[in-house]
């Protein structure tokens, strides 16, 4: 076992054991807003509602980066080798990479929970079929779609609304094509 070995393990072990405790507290929820640990952005330091539910979603890569590093600071001080020390670096690197992506899911997530409305709902819609996740019938596009001869949206149209509710319902129903088919949406 190297000298490089074991300051390569160690220098894994830090961050794996932060993550894994940032990791836990995030999916129990007992993460609160800080400026230190945590997915920290504008997005998710808007409100505590925001920054719990990103670090939530964010908990379950960053605890298996958490577990990925220490499975690679393991296997730095395991194998018997003078290039054990790229086991950590590997390791290292995918957990970055994990961490990045997870990051940035819960960075939108706390975007879409800062922007929710809690009484909204599914607004965008009206009429009978406004809170219905079903599939909608053949007529919703056209019916509801409020556009004009040229495929715009118009105002006072419910499609007007795409993009301002949290649920996206009206947006996969396809209020918010025009009759050209084409997205005319501000999202």
């Amino acid at each position: 076992m190297s000298v490089v070995s074991i300051i390569v393990a160690v220098v894994v072990f830090v961050p794996a054991l932060v993550w894994l405790a940032v990791g836990v507290a995030g999916l129990r929820g007992t993460l609160r807003r800080n400026r230190w640990v945590g997915v920290r952005s504008p997005e998710t330091l808007s409100s505590d509602d925001a920054f719990a539910v990103a670090n939530r979603v964010a908990a379950p890569g960053t605890i298996g980066a958490a577990v990925i590093l220490l499975a690679g600071g393991l296997l730095t001080l395991g194998v018997d080798s003078a290039w054990s020390f790229l086991f950590g670096v590997g390791a290292a690197v995918g957990a970055l990479i994990i961490v990045g992506a997870v990051s940035g899911y819960a960075v939108r997530a706390a975007r879409w929970a800062s922007s929710e409305d809690s009484d909204a709902g599914c607004s965008c819609c009206s009429g009978a079929d406004a809170h219905d996740h079903d599939e909608a019938p053949a007529t919703t596009k056209s019916a509801t779609a409020g556009s004009d001869a040229a495929g715009s949206v118009t105002a006072g149209s419910e499609a007007a609304d795409c993009g301002e509710s949290s649920c996206a319902s009206c947006t996969l129903r396809g209020a918010c094509l025009g009759d050209d088919d084409t997205a005319t949406s501000r999202v």
